[in-house]
């Protein structure tokens, strides 16, 4: 266009006229030189394939599942951290659980006992033993029962406390001689595991010992035996009489201090803390249990190491990579397929190849460039390669098709005509690829780690893919081009076909006949286009219903598979025990406890005026009161201790039978010792369960309550620092902030989306329509996974973050066409767009799905919530972007891009 005509029109008008013009100059720049130089192309991709994958000397797998799944600014992931400092011990739960029609049998416990005894006999290949990786606690022999309690002279039992009637000196040698024994909670505790006791019991005995003994005789660990017991009976007295589970529980020991993540952790960034040794002795303990299971006939056996639910996470995440690598074989017949002809020259079957080569050039070059900079790997990353797949092979399709709608009667050179299909593929292949890098960007601002490193790996990922493929894969297109005008077999190189005459058939735009029937005839008539319209209204009214009921939702248990040993288990446990809470506790710093006692009994009075959302408290402020009121007649909640007596006071008490049992409950200064003064207290506990909750609407509220009882004291001594902790927070935590993730980062990317379409495409009608077929898609989308059972999670999160970037291809490419065609009526042009343009659509959306398809014949959940967001991206982003925008462009589309010779045919300026 001539510059004088240039500045008469309007100043978005020559924007528009500049933007197109550069950006088609440019990829026809490009796509003459890597014509005129392939090999030259070929060498430098893989040399920085070469260079960049040097990256992965610094390749790191995040496996600890704080640096994964929990914010890195929550008050959670502070609080734990805090713990596990003050704790530096603890321990990991193994389970057994028994399941008859009445445990309470002589059978039955002789059974149980067999496999106690095969269980703690149980040696690793490295000589891990049982009594070498349990918790230890001190021992007391139930014997000795008759020093704790006597009867007065009226006939009523009294207890006596040992730590009060003996000195010091003495009570603590006592003490000494109590061995160690390994922590369980076990209902053979009571025979003392002793199998000749065992065998002579008969039911009634067992019942009576039960009843009698309400708490175990290991010093520190006084529970009450009736939790062990599920599907209780009783009679009219309220005597246990029968059970039909019965309860087994072994501790292992854990340094969190000298716990390793990267050794200890698994891929899936699912495992807990322990240690190598005990990851061994679990590993057999599972084994054994297996073993034990399947042979056992009469007794149900239901098991769970502490390892069970990383290692289960883990292989059902990558233990269908089999099925993974299927698909890649089907994309890989398709791709030769679609671009290839049906006859022995024009068979493209190298390029196909090469062709996805390109996409592991991309993922190897991301990789190793984010490993470069310090980003950590992580376990979703894995769906990574079928997702720059997609996307590769649509850019692809796009750019095979611009070289079929060349016209072949130009007397144009090779790389003229190269030059020319990358100048038509290269600005719909760039908006595409910018706003999909763009969308992954912003979705590397969110607070939750795992998806911000996906993010960032997707974005390097995306961006080569688009550099190889307009690169290397155009430089092989060129050489298989000569091949093809050489006459070389499209299989056999060296073969040369002489005389060849390429069929009828292969030489006919089936697809391309295809789009033209079913449009002139269908789609573009006035039925057919008040038809999309009322699909679309139907479509777009059943999601917005279905949106507003999306469930904020996310369950650990949904990543078990149902046939593994695990699912079973936890099947069994809330069949027999229904009520079964989560352990929780609250945590209290360096206070001067002297002081401070009232505010603690405060927060305790608080939790007990709470039972909706809390059970089970077990404080040690209350015996320890009564404990000091009645041998040392001082109340410490009315009349003020001096530090020493405080210390003093508290020693006496935690290792007095009924107080040993809060030992655990306290971290000190220095070891605490029998006879002197407790030191310096550095944390104290107060633990409790949290009952079971139906959803996030009653357990979010049930934390925010603890922790403001915890938080909201009147604490001003000390460190003053005091939080209430369970395990679960970590996913409660996470789920509460899922969906205001979700929306903040679809809004950010739609937006960024819609700003970088504008720069590009350089029409504003184009990217209006483009903005409302990526917002339908995303409705659409998030309405039909609440109908298919998807929930708002770590996982769906993530593929909506991904869909963004999907959907907003398809729209793109038939807007971008419609505004390079010159000629016609609007619905001639979108005719002519949806011909041209839609059958490459229409195949990298088919490549997608094929990408996606063998992930639902996968167990593993992250997989199948892929493979349903990836088919209602897929489906809804085809109707919108290839059937309703080019009906919307037939009535009401733009005017064409300013017709001018956008480049010389003459080579000689470049």
């Amino acid at each position: 266009m001539p510059e004088k005509a240039i500045n008469n029109v309007k100043w978005y008008d020559r924007f528009s006229y500049n933007i197109v013009t550069h950006t088609e100059y440019f990829f026809y720049s490009l796509g003459f030189k890597v014509a005129s130089r392939p090999w030259t192309t070929i060498g430098i991709c893989w040399l920085i394939v070469l260079l960049t994958a040097c990256g992965f000397f610094r390749f790191h797998q995040e496996k600890n599942p704080l640096k994964l799944w929990v914010p890195p600014q929550s008050t959670f992931l502070h609080d734990t951290n805090w713990l596990m400092n003050k704790f530096q011990n603890g321990f990991r739960l193994q389970s057994v659980l028994f399941e008859a029609p009445n445990v309470l049998t002589p059978a039955v416990l002789n059974k149980i006992l067999a496999i106690d005894q095969q269980i703690k006999n149980i040696v690793t290949t490295d000589g891990v033993t049982w009594d070498s990786i349990c918790f230890k606690i001190p021992e007391v022999d139930t014997d000795l029962d008759f020093l704790l309690s006597y009867k007065t002279k009226n006939g009523t039992k009294e207890t006596l406390d040992p730590s009060i009637i003996f000195n010091a000196a003495t009570y603590c040698r006592m003490l000494e001689t109590f061995d160690k024994v390994c922590f369980e909670h076990n209902l053979l505790q009571l025979w003392n595991f002793n199998e000749r006791l065992i065998n002579k019991l008969d039911k009634q005995e067992i019942l009576n010992k039960i009843e009698k003994y309400k708490i175990d005789p290991v010093l520190g660990n006084l529970r009450n035996y009736e939790d062990l017991l599920g599907g209780i009976s009783r009679n009219e007295t309220g005597q246990i009489i029968s059970a039909t589970s019965l309860h087994a529980l072994y501790m292992v020991y854990v340094n969190f201090s000298a716990v390793d993540m990267d050794k200890a952790g698994n891929i899936a960034g699912t495992a807990d803390w322990a240690s190598i040794e005990a990851l061994e002795w679990e590993d057999k303990f599972n084994h054994l249990l297996e073993n034990i299971s399947k042979n056992e006939n009469e007794l149900g056996i239901y098991y769970s190491a502490g390892r069970s639910f990383g290692d289960i996470t883990a292989a059902s995440m990558f233990q269908d990579i089999d099925i993974l690598v299927i698909g890649v074989g089907i994309m890989i017949f398709y791709v030769q397929f679609v671009i290839s002809k049906f006859n022995c020259v024009e068979a493209r079957i190298g390029l196909g190849s090469v062709g996805l080569l390109a996409v592991g050039m991309a993922f190897v070059v991301g990789c190793g460039f984010c490993s470069l900079v310090g980003v950590s790997y992580g376990p979703v990353h894995t769906s990574l390669p079928f997702l720059l797949m997609g996307l590769g092979v649509d850019d692809m399709f796009v750019i095979i098709s611009c070289w079929e709608e060349l016209t072949s009667g130009d007397k144009l050179s090779l790389e003229q005509r190269v030059g020319y299909m990358l100048k038509h593929a290269g600005v719909s292949i760039t908006v595409t690829t910018v706003t999909d890098v763009m969308a992954f960007l912003i979705g590397s601002s969110t607070i939750l780690p795992s998806l911000q490193s996906y993010c960032l790996y997707a974005a390097a990922g995306v961006f080569m893919t688009f550099v190889f493929v307009v690169t290397f894969f155009t430089a092989c297109f060129t050489l298989d081009e000569k091949r093809i005008r050489a006459n070389r077999n499209g299989a056999v190189f060296c073969y040369v076909h002489k005389n060849h005459k390429r069929n009828e058939c292969s030489q006919r735009k089936i697809a391309q006949e295809v789009f033209k029937f079913v449009y002139t005839n269908i789609i573009f008539t006035i039925p057919g286009k008040i038809t999309v319209v009322l699909i679309t209204i139907i479509c777009l009214g059943f999601s917005i219903e279905s949106t507003l009921r999306l469930e904020q939702r996310f369950d650990p248990e949904w990543f078990i598979p149902r046939s593994t040993h695990l699912y079973k288990y936890i099947h069994k446990r809330n069949e027999h025990y229904p009520t079964a809470g989560f352990e929780a506790g609250v945590y209290l710093g360096s206070l001067n406890y002297t002081s401070e006692i009232n505010n603690i009994k405060n927060i305790v009075t608080e939790l007990e005026e709470s039972p909706e959302i809390v059970k089970n408290i077990q404080s040690w402020v209350d015996p320890f009161r009564d404990y000091v009121k009645l041998n040392f007649k001082k109340d410490m909640f009315s009349e003020s201790l001096s530090t020493n007596e405080f210390n003093l006071f508290l020693s006496k008490f935690l290792f007095s039978p009924k107080g040993a049992k809060f030992q655990a409950n306290f971290r000190f200064t220095k070891d605490l010792e029998c006879g002197i003064p407790a030191p310096n207290i550095t944390m104290s506990s107060i633990n409790f369960q949290l009952r079971r909750f139906h959803g996030p609407e009653e357990y979010l509220p049930a934390m925010h309550k603890t922790i403001s009882i915890a938080k909201n004291n009147n604490f001003t001594s000390g460190d003053r620092f005091a939080t209430a902790w369970s395990k679960i927070f970590a996913t409660w935590v996470t789920d509460e902030l899922i969906d205001i993730e979700v929306i903040r980062n679809l809004q950010l990317a739609l937006l960024c989306v819609m700003i970088c379409t504008v720069i590009l495409v350089a029409n504003l009608q184009i990217c209006f329509w483009i903005f409302i077929c990526v917002l339908l898609t995303m409705v659409n989308v998030c309405g039909f996974m609440q109908r298919w059972g998807v929930t708002l999670d770590m996982v769906s999160c993530i593929g909506l973050e991904l869909a963004i970037g999907l959907c907003v291809d398809y729209a793109t490419h038939i807007g971008h066409t419609f505004l390079t065609i010159q000629e016609g009526s609007l619905e001639e042009r979108s005719l002519k767009t949806v011909i041209s343009i839609g059958a490459a659509v229409l195949y990298g959306a088919f490549s997608m799905l094929i990408g996606v398809s063998m992930l639902a014949f996968s167990q593993a959940y992250t997989f199948q919530v892929f493979f349903k967001i990836f088919c209602l991206v897929v489906l809804f982003g085809i109707f919108h972007g290839v059937v309703l925008l080019p009906v919307i462009l037939s009535f009401i589309g733009p005017k064409p891009y300013f017709s001018h010779k956008l480049v010389p045919h003459d080579s000689s300026v470049l």
